[in-house]
């Protein structure tokens, strides 16, 4: 059966907000391995922010077992992406239904909580899941800019 919703999550290998959220990405895809309704996870490098040696050395240092890959297809540009992380919710059509940050870690540049208090693509895959509509479809995504 061929994914009814896929997980775009733009990554940088030396952007520190990427590092932290690999724990929740890790866990989400965890989760949604085990969904009855496919849900695919990607994580997309934008071009000139990795090379695939980086990539791989990301995949290892931060174990993640979902597919990484190079932008080669300018897959930020076509998403109008601007952050590192940044996460979008597609439907196999390839609409957007959730456009946003992982959770609310991060509160500004170099500003986080112990803990996040909303997480916001775990809720809004949920509500997708059951045939909802995201309580938010957009949220801030705090990271670094993808040049």
């Amino acid at each position: 059966m061929s994914p009814v919703w896929k997980v775009v999550v733009f990554l940088a290998p030396l952007c520190p907000i990427c590092q932290d959220y690999t724990y929740f990405l890790n866990a989400l895809h965890n989760e949604w391995a085990a969904t009855e309704v496919p849900v695919e996870m990607v994580g997309v490098f934008p071009k000139g922010s990795a090379s695939h040696e980086d990539i791989e050395g990301f995949a290892d240092t931060y174990e993640v077992t979902w597919p990484l890959q190079l932008d080669q297809e300018g897959v930020a540009v076509d998403l109008e992406a601007k952050w590192t992380p940044e996460v979008f919710v597609l439907d196999s059509l390839g609409r957007v239904h959730y456009r946003g940050r992982v959770n609310d870690l991060y509160v500004s540049l170099g500003k986080h909580r112990p803990k996040p208090k909303r997480h916001d693509l775990r809720d809004a895959m949920a509500a997708l899941l059951s045939g909802q509509a995201p309580r938010d479809s957009v949220t801030q995504a705090i990271g670094c800019p993808i040049e």
